[in-house]
């Protein structure tokens, strides 16, 4: 018998934000992030605090993103590997040996019966008896969706991978700009100083 794991569902992990504008930012198309298009969040009337939330929400997003995708990719191998295993075994010999897997480190010896009927696990401990075709028909499918899935995600982590690059370069040009500023402001202060002086 073969089993096939469940699917990882690509289901983004919930972040609790603590202000309007995490909130907003989520719910947002952040592809424009950097314009004043409608629907979009212009950076440059951002505060370095309120960028700092942004870039912190949306670095909890890609971690939640990055999460779901290694889920997916673990199911993915897992249902190519059930796939193989499950040609190899129409493949044996009815009377064959083979060695039993009961759990990840415990075989037991044991001998091929029937290798045109499988049990293939379908989730929450069901099971459906199959044919070795149908098995493999039924973990092609699932190959594919997952793999959809991965794609879809695989975008979606490179559009929030760019946002946070694109609040990392607002933050720094303002931080830049501060620094500028207050070195503005004590060489006045020393001029100003100089002549009371004088």
């Amino acid at each position: 018998a073969s089993r096939a794991g469940p699917v990882a569902t690509a289901r983004q992990a919930p972040w609790s934000g603590r202000s309007a504008l995490l909130s907003r930012a989520r719910s947002l198309r952040l592809s424009h992030i950097m314009g004043d298009s409608e629907g979009g969040i212009n950076l440059a009337q951002l505060s370095l605090e309120q960028l700092t939330q942004l870039k912190q929400a949306l670095e909890a997003e890609v971690e939640a993103l990055t999460s779901s995708y290694m889920q997916l990719r673990v199911a993915y191998t897992r249902y190519q590997g059930s796939k193989e295993t499950i040609k190899s075994f129409a493949e044996q010999e009815p009377g064959q040996e083979m060695l039993v897997p009961l759990t990840n480190s415990l075989y037991v010896s044991g001998t091929v019966d029937n290798v045109e009927s499988l049990l293939i696990d379908v989730g929450t401990g069901y099971f459906i008896e199959k044919s070795s075709q149908q098995a493999q028909d039924f973990l092609e499918r699932k190959i594919v969706l997952v793999k959809g899935k991965l794609g879809e995600l695989e975008g979606a982590l490179n559009g929030k991978r760019q946002n946070v690059e694109q609040v990392m370069m607002v933050i720094q040009q303002k931080s830049q700009q501060m620094q500028q500023q207050m070195q503005q402001q004590q060489a006045a202060q020393g001029g100003a100083s100089g002549s009371t002086e004088q």
